[in-house]
């Protein structure tokens, strides 16, 4: 189990955008100015002084908010760090008094296993991507 689990500090940025970096096959890439926008809702996983995991809760509205950004360090997954994590940002949710926090993932398992599951008499979020321009 990691040492620490705790809210992401400015001196974190560059950890953070190597995890991300290291799970783009799973993850939407960041750029350093959106996670210094949103560093105070990112948490990170420290263990001997290093940020072995990282995970960002995104508040939309006073309604809903997303969790993205969830990543664990190769070496250090199935110690339980992502599990820590995501319950991190659903207690800051349950906190503000947000009712609802979504996640969009390639890895259902696991979150089914932290009571993430469909909503609205399973509906299924879809998404419409712009067709790639010619000559870009």
């Amino acid at each position: 189990m990691c040492g620490v689990i705790r809210r992401a500090a400015a001196q974190d940025i560059d950890a953070i955008l190597s995890l991300i970096d290291a799970n783009t096959d799973r993850l939407v890439a960041r750029d350093p100015d959106e996670v210094r926008q949103l560093i105070e809702s990112f948490w990170v996983a420290e263990e001997d002084g290093q940020i072995v995991g990282c995970c960002c809760l995104e508040i939309y509205s006073p309604k809903i908010a997303e969790l993205r950004s969830l990543a664990v360090r190769d070496g250090y997954r199935r110690r339980g760090i992502g599990a820590r994590l995501t319950a991190a940002a659903v207690d800051e949710a349950n906190r503000r008094g947000i009712p609802q926090v979504l996640v969009v993932t390639s890895n259902r398992d696991f979150f089914e296993r932290l009571n993430f599951g469909s909503c609205l008499n399973e509906k299924y979020a879809l998404f419409w991507n712009a067709p790639e321009t010619a000559g870009e």
